[in-house]
């Protein structure tokens, strides 16, 4: 099977390169350009006929006459030669409609005079009909797992970068040095040479990993669609640095810049990826951080029309930190849970479970495995896929039993039956909401009999009680159900 892949891959580059290398051998002595609206490697948003939305092209030639347009696949004719426009005073303009889901595919373009002869032509290659998506966030987006078995390219996943410019999607995928916009970059580089080189060391850099990359090449896998992704992350950020009250800054400001890698991109995408709230988990910010998430996600489906555009988001996960309060990172990441009902259509995936790479950073490995959740949720939502979110809390009741006193916890949307990598591990008991952790809890099981619950064993039952799951900077927590899909941080809920 693995030779059968290299030999398959060999032959649709060779392919490939036959069709650019025809094209550019056929329109090698003409003047026609195309300045806006298409490039190499351009991934266009499908609509819901799984056809490209119609796409303004338009550039300089030498010629008048009408402007037609075909498609050509790895190694045949997708769309033949139709008219789509018009050139004339050495500009031409055309109208790009039902280009088909799929791809590669090079766009030629040619301009036909009165007589019907061809007069001069251009041709664009590796264009792909599918899914585009936002990244964006702080730097567990932007990627910062080591450059260590990284998920690696597929010819139908295609990234947006930082530096305007369409490609081949490739770890990493987030290097501001790229971006011309002073909100990312440009204010500390004193010349093209140095931005080269600071592209060069971002590259080459030993940390850079992050979940697109995964998370593209998983909807691949599942669906067949191509996937373009735009790298639009910045490590550090705030819901304030984020505010789209700036968006008319432009570059300067994060949502600015991001609108306008859309726009440039071409306007329309399917959704948005979002990680971020590390830089909002403490006093002042986490009490505004639920309005500000309601702003911004409301500006996302204001500004992109599209007043259901999915917004998939990841709950924060660890860090190692010396200072024993954190209630505030607790308070945000219920609030993340909270919100996961209200930001519908879209949904919320924990990474309390994963391995870090770093003190804060969820490491290579465990961004696949964000990358596959969110993939889940997606293909729920979009394409019938049939696991859930994973489980949530539903119902927390006391038992008793001959051992002593129980708490008995029973999750909605588990996929299969609740498990673990050894021995359950998470729950926690304090007496009060802001209370130290109660050394109470001295088991965890799985009931055989309801695969979405868990029974919590206590030595002594407090008479006011409050349930947590994940509490702490650090905690340790390892429940997931046989999707793997994991139980997100929660608490304080009361025991009744």
């Amino acid at each position: 099977m693995n030779i059968f892949f290299f030999n398959q891959k060999r032959y649709v580059a060779s392919i490939s390169m036959f069709v650019i290398l025809f094209a550019m051998l056929c329109f090698s002595s003409f003047s026609l350009t195309v300045n806006n609206g298409l490039v190499n490697y351009q991934v266009l948003q499908a609509n819901a006929e799984d056809k490209n939305f119609p796409l303004e092209v338009s550039g300089t030639c030498s010629n008048d006459g009408k402007v037609e347009m075909r498609v050509v696949g790895l190694a045949y004719e997708i769309a033949p030669w139709k008219e789509v426009g018009s050139a004339q005073n050495s500009q031409w303009k055309a109208t790009l409609t039902d280009i088909p889901l799929g791809g590669p595919y090079t766009i030629e373009f040619q301009i036909k005079d009165t007589s019907g002869e061809v007069r001069e032509g251009v041709s664009i290659h590796d264009v792909l009909v599918g899914d585009v998506w936002i990244l964006a966030g702080q730097s567990n987006m932007y990627g910062v797992g080591n450059m260590e078995n990284v998920t690696e390219p597929h010819p139908l996943v295609h990234l947006y970068s930082m530096s305007y410019q369409w490609r081949i999607a490739k770890e990493p995928i987030h290097l501001l040095q790229e971006s011309p916009d002073p909100v990312h970059y440009s204010r500390v580089l004193k010349s093209e040479e140095e931005r080269a080189q600071k592209i060069k060391e971002g590259m080459n850099a030993n940390k850079g990993a992050g979940l697109g990359l995964p998370f593209a090449v998983e909807m691949v896998k599942r669906t067949g669609r191509p996937v373009g992704l735009i790298a639009s992350a910045h490590g550090g950020t705030s819901m304030t640095q984020w505010d789209p009250s700036l968006k008319d800054q432009g570059g300067e400001s994060l949502y600015g810049s991001m609108y306008k890698q859309v726009q440039s991109a071409g306007g329309k995408v399917r959704g948005v990826l979002w990680y971020q709230g590390e830089s909002d988990a403490s006093k002042d910010p986490q009490p505004l951080y639920k309005e500000r998430m309601r702003k911004l996600v409301e500006s996302f489906r204001k500004d992109f029309a599209n007043p259901q555009l999915p917004f998939y988001y990841v709950q924060i996960g660890r860090f190692v930190l010396e200072n024993p309060d954190a209630t505030y990172w607790n308070k945000l990441q219920n609030d993340q849970l909270e919100l996961e009902k209200e930001l519908a259509p879209g949904g919320m995936v924990p990474a309390i479970d994963l391995a870090l790479d770093d003190l804060i950073h969820a490491g290579t490995e465990g961004l696949k495995i964000l990358g596959y959740r969110l993939a889940n949720l997606v293909e729920r939502d979009m394409f019938g896929g049939k696991i859930s979110a994973g489980p949530r809390v539903e119902k927390v009741e006391r038992l008793s039993s001959p051992y002593g006193p129980q708490v008995k916890v029973t999750f909605s949307g588990v996929n299969g039956k609740l498990k673990s990598a050894g021995r359950p591990f998470g729950f926690s008991i304090s007496t009060a909401e802001d209370a130290p952790i109660l050394p109470c809890i001295y088991k965890i099981t799985f009931p055989e009999n309801e695969p979405n619950a868990v029974i919590l064993w206590i030595t002594k039952m407090p008479e006011q009680a409050f349930l947590w799951y994940g509490r702490g900077f650090d905690p340790y927590c390892n429940i997931v159900d046989e999707a793997n899909m994991a139980v997100p941080v929660f608490g304080p809920i009361p025991i009744p």
